[in-house]
């Protein structure tokens, strides 16, 4: 299918090549999520959140991803923590505030995970592309489950409380990785984890390396055990943790927010060790510049962090549903008049 004016040509092991750190044929293109709305304007189809919709369609968002110019599709099974109604987006008070709470707190399980979209995936999947697959992440779903005021506050009151939270939120979603991991044509796992402001580390980083980082080394094994690379999401400026996250073995970090990392220093620094994903700033180019704007961002991005491989063209976040269509299809585009190695008049 001829969706953007170039013939697709998907390669996983393109996309692959790139996140050990390689060089491949030409730079991929790779985003965390790509909201609904744009890739319908694009498609001229339902596609939905793959999150919530029960109408879903994951044929359409594979259709959209071929004909788009990517090497994967990105699809992650269902699965919730619950929250007390009215609290789904808890900034003080949630739904575990005590150890009573946690008793009564009704705890998904494996069996309580739906697989399904990962199934009709696997079935449709065109030859040449990957499955990208993970979860959430660990921190995110244990805050939330307290509030963020309520979580920090029991770190202080009720230490014991907090750790049991990760612990319950960390067992579930390895099992989801392992499980992830063994299905037919996944070549790849993310997890999306936002652990840091443009300031900084939302908490201590002790914190991190106590009771997070250690859940991140056992998916980080699974991932080795299987050669899969294993991909990581947070916004924020990162540089005081970015050792812990190469040591837990992560292979690619993304986005690398634009106002707050200078993706050239990372790619002299750690670019033999992580890719680089992303960096194609969402808070103007994207979003209120021009088509022109975004191809001289791109060819800047692939001019300086391109060479040698190890970069994925991508947004600073994700593809929001307020990025006009025409300056996402300007990043594709891009990426594909630029990005062929040897990198030549960039």
């Amino acid at each position: 299918m001829t969706l953007l004016g170039f013939q697709p040509d998907p390669d996983f092991n393109r996309l692959r090549t790139a996140l050990f750190c390689r060089q491949p044929d030409r730079v991929p293109l790779a985003e965390l999520w790509i909201d609904a709305p744009v890739k319908e304007a694009i498609l001229g189809r339902h596609i939905g959140n793959s999150f919530v919709d029960p109408d879903y369609d994951v044929e359409a968002d594979i259709d959209f991803m071929y004909g788009a110019g990517y090497d994967y599709v990105h699809v992650e099974p269902r699965y919730s923590f619950p929250m007390k109604p009215g609290l789904e987006v808890p900034e003080n008070a949630g739904t575990v505030l005590n150890w009573a709470d946690f008793g009564d707190y009704q705890w998904p399980t494996i069996a309580d995970v739906d697989f399904h979209w990962l199934d009709r995936a696997v079935k449709y999947l065109p030859s040449g592309m990957g499955i990208i697959t993970g979860t959430s992440g660990i921190f995110e779903a244990a805050w939330r489950i307290t509030g963020f005021t309520t979580f920090c506050l029991l770190m202080h009151d009720q230490p014991d409380l907090v750790a049991a939270i990760m612990q319950r939120v960390g067992a579930l979603l390895l099992q989801i990785f392992e499980r992830g991991a063994a299905y037919p044509r996944v070549g790849a796992l993310w997890i999306s984890d936002d652990i840091a402001y443009a300031s900084g580390p939302m908490l201590p980083p002790a914190f991190y390396r106590q009771h997070l980082f250690p859940w991140y080394r056992q998916m980080a094994d699974i991932c080795r055990q299987r050669d899969l690379p294993f991909l990581y999401h947070s916004d924020g400026l990162l540089w005081k943790v970015l050792p812990d996250l190469i040591a837990a073995g992560f292979n690619a970090i993304q986005p690398i927010e634009p106002k707050v990392m200078d993706i050239v220093e990372l790619k002299r620094q750690v670019g033999d060790r992580l890719c680089l994903i992303g960096n194609i700033d969402l808070g103007y180019t994207l979003t209120r510049g021009t088509p022109a704007e975004v191809e001289a961002e791109v060819r800047e991005r692939i001019r300086t962090v391109g060479p040698g491989g190890g970069y994925c063209v991508g947004s600073s976040n994700t593809v929001t549903y307020y990025v006009p269509p025409q300056n996402y299809i300007a990043m594709i585009e891009a990426t594909r008049r630029y990005g062929k190695y040897p990198l030549e008049g960039v």
